[in-house]
């Protein structure tokens, strides 16, 4: 059997204009996650069995709608939960690849083998890569809600090495939440990354855990970030 098939799908959105900014995409996304990031979106991905999930959608049945539509689409979105969790995603991608669409990958980067696997095989024109709190272990517990040893905090420095080597599109971004990140993480992400990073603003809503938590001021927000900046080391 092609792995492709076994491919974990949570959820699928026909079209899309704003997961991938320049593209009519389609979204598919995955189920499972390495993370439970208290303020995630879409617990019933990463805890099927607590938030009732409903129940997954054959990776075939997904091809197959995307195939009726590629010619109204200028790319597919693979995001979840966490997609490099799944040995099964190169066969996947390869099959979306043979479409002749291209293809965004989201992740955390915490796998990256492969990530560099899927590179190595050109299997992504665009990676965004989610960068959760300033790269060391402390901060990065505090909003992964997972013990985050130097190991793993070693993996995504590996990732965004890769990414930056690649040659291929990608960008990093962090969601900023107020009453998770302090003041304190924003300076230092934004003097690690400089302009290379997006600073993306919570949305209250349902999440993964009941939060006191609401997002930074606007204003706020970009006086923290244009502060940082002329400070920007650049180097991560």
């Amino acid at each position: 059997m092609n792995r492709a098939h076994v491919l974990p799908v949570g959820g699928f959105l026909a079209q899309s204009l704003v997961d991938w900014p320049g593209h009519i995409a389609a979204v598919m996304y995955t189920s499972g996650c390495n993370f439970r990031c208290p303020y995630c979106h879409n617990p019933e991905l990463v805890l099927p069995a607590e938030f009732g999930s409903p129940p997954l959608i054959s990776f075939d049945e997904v091809l197959a709608r995307i195939t009726r539509n590629r010619k109204l689409l200028g790319g597919v979105v693979v995001t979840g939960g966490e997609p490099t969790i799944h040995q099964s995603l190169p066969d996947a991608l390869r099959a979306l690849k043979g479409l002749d669409l291209k293809v965004k990958l989201d992740t955390n980067g915490s796998c990256p083998e492969m990530l560099g696997h899927l590179l190595d095989l050109e299997l992504v024109d665009e990676v965004a890569m989610d960068i959760k709190a300033p790269l060391e272990s402390e901060p990065y517990w505090r909003l992964t809600g997972i013990r985050c040893s130097p190991e793993l905090i070693g993996k995504i420095r590996d990732s965004i090495l890769l990414l930056r080597r690649s040659g291929v599109s990608h960008r990093f971004r962090s969601t900023l939440v107020k009453g998770l990140h302090t003041t304190e993480d924003v300076v230092a992400m934004a003097e690690s990354f400089g302009k290379m990073i997006t600073f993306q603003r919570f949305r209250p809503g349902r999440t993964l855990q009941q939060l006191d938590a609401e997002a930074f001021d606007p204003e706020g927000l970009a006086t923290l970030v244009s502060a940082a900046l002329p400070q920007s080391k650049g180097s991560l």
